[in-house]
């Protein structure tokens, strides 16, 4: 039996024309949908909100359903940060590869584990 997954994806639109608002949801979609996710699809079923938002800060992903179970400590944030800036330093682009294979391995073992 499957289980549902439910990811919220507030984009913010504030200032944008009808056209780069759509051309902004099509990217998001095209770039970050986990719906068509081999790995996911086979056990999961995926629903996925786009939802426009002005007057936030930045653009913003959340899994609505499961209620994840853990919380965010300070020295997460900062390694996140930390790795963050050395992908965005890696001129191979190796780095990058290597984290998003490492996130997604992450994000189905924590499925699986809920």
């Amino acid at each position: 039996m499957k289980e549902l997954i439910i990811i919220l994806y507030k984009i913010d639109v504030g200032g944008l024309s009808r056209q780069q608002v759509d051309q902004q949801v099509t990217y998001i979609v095209k770039n970050f949908s986990l719906k068509e996710d081999e790995e996911l699809k086979n056990n999961y079923i995926i629903r996925e909100i786009f939802l426009p938002v002005t007057n936030i800060s930045e653009t913003d992903v959340k899994i609505i359903y499961p209620i994840p179970r853990y919380t965010t400590s300070p020295e997460i944030n900062e390694l996140v940060a930390e790795i963050s800036n050395k992908i965005k330093e890696d001129p191979t682009n190796a780095l990058k590869q290597q984290w998003e294979r490492l996130v997604r391995e992450l994000k189905l073992r924590k499925i699986e584990n809920l």
